[in-house]
């Protein structure tokens, strides 16, 4: 699928964005074929991955959203706009003057909450706000307040005006939360805040919280920690497979419980965290480093304002309860448990339960 980068047109990067698609996809695609209905985000990363390795040229994860095409995307290549990614993304576009902003998780890939925004019963236009890749070293790493203050700057200059609605997926959760704390130091607030499963970082759990967590899951699996390659760094997986037996367990056990007293700004800090799984292309590595940063430095503060706190009755397997960690910070919060876990709750018929229930509460919202 190489193409060569110094005689490329749009023609040959359509060749190549459709050879690399059929690759992941296995089944017929055509250049008109809308990026958006095709790609889910594992799907879409694998692709990203191949365009990448074949051109080494690095599509952002949202540009689906912005080039809806393969020769849209093609045409974007060909002239440089490719590189020209907006922090605030037209998710879907609305018919009434109302916004909702939405935060997603990871690495910032709209593409998880597909599902959702599809399922939304709301008139207005849906935006995603994308994280920004901040380039810092490890040592000085961006903290959530930088993304903070990015996020204000977009909003003053977005033409988007008050009543502000937020919902935050994941780690997008941690956005929005601490945007509507600054937007309410402004004296204007969020009207509807709405976090979708939202984690802390476990260097923010009270330490018995942790105990019993970490207690629990090792006792679940026998007395060891799961020898998954998410909590693998590069380079380090197979000489724990070489290890073998009671050695390489109690390695990764002992990996796992020290995960809690590592600094983020450890350099090589995002390679313990559970999630992790390596191996991405540049960009997208540097947005997952630096997200994971963000995160281990969290640390969670009184909220007064009213939100709806979504909890999935399925969890994650590597956070505790949220209620148990965030209900002494969020007072004012309503507490609603959804069905799935925290991987499923964007997808299907779980993220259509999700939106139905907050498609009520923003038509509540406007009548009143």
């Amino acid at each position: 699928m190489a193409v060569p980068t110094d005689r490329c047109d749009a023609a040959a990067f359509e060749h190549l964005l459709l050879e690399a698609a059929r690759a992941v996809q296995r089944r017929e695609i055509s250049a008109e074929t809308v990026l958006v209905d095709v790609f889910n985000i594992n799907r879409a990363l694998k692709f990203i991955d191949a365009v990448w390795q074949a051109s080494g040229i690095e599509l952002d994860v949202n540009s689906f959203y912005l080039w809806p095409t393969f020769r849209d995307l093609a045409g974007a290549m060909a002239d440089g706009s490719y590189r020209n990614v907006p922090k605030r993304i037209p998710i879907r576009q609305g018919t009434a003057s109302e916004t909702l902003v939405v935060f997603a998780g990871g690495a910032s890939c709209f593409l998880e909450m597909k599902d959702f925004v599809k399922a939304l019963a709301f008139d207005g236009t849906v935006y995603g706000m994308a994280l920004t890749p901040f380039g810092r070293p490890a040592s000085t790493p961006a903290v959530i307040a930088d993304e903070v203050a990015a996020c204000l700057a977009e909003l003053d200059t977005s033409g988007i005006v008050p009543p502000y609605r937020f919902v935050g997926y994941s780690f997008g959760g941690l956005v929005a939360l601490e945007l509507s704390r600054a937007l309410a130091a402004r004296g204007v607030g969020a009207d509807f805040l709405a976090l979708v499963d939202s984690p802390q970082s476990e260097h923010a759990w009270p330490l018995r919280i942790w105990l019993d967590f970490a207690a629990g899951r090792l006792l679940s699996r026998g007395g060891q920690a799961p020898a998954t390659a998410a909590e693998e760094p590069a380079g380090e997986a197979s000489q724990v497979r070489l290890g073998g037996g009671r050695l390489a367990k109690l390695r990764r056990t002992l990996r796992r419980l020290a995960f809690r007293f590592l600094s983020p700004k450890m350099e090589t800090y995002p390679t313990f965290v559970p999630q992790w799984l390596g191996g991405y292309p540049p960009a997208y590595d540097l947005a997952a480093r630096q997200l994971l940063r963000m995160k281990g430095l969290f640390r969670p503060s009184r909220y007064e304002g009213p939100l709806v706190f979504y909890r999935t009755e399925g969890g994650s397997p590597v956070d505790c309860d949220p209620k148990l960690i965030w209900e002494p910070y969020l007072p004012a919060a309503e507490w609603v448990d959804v069905s799935g876990n925290h991987q499923t709750i964007t997808i299907g018929r779980h993220a259509r339960a999700l939106a139905a229930d907050v498609s009520r509460r923003l038509a509540a919202m406007k009548k009143a």
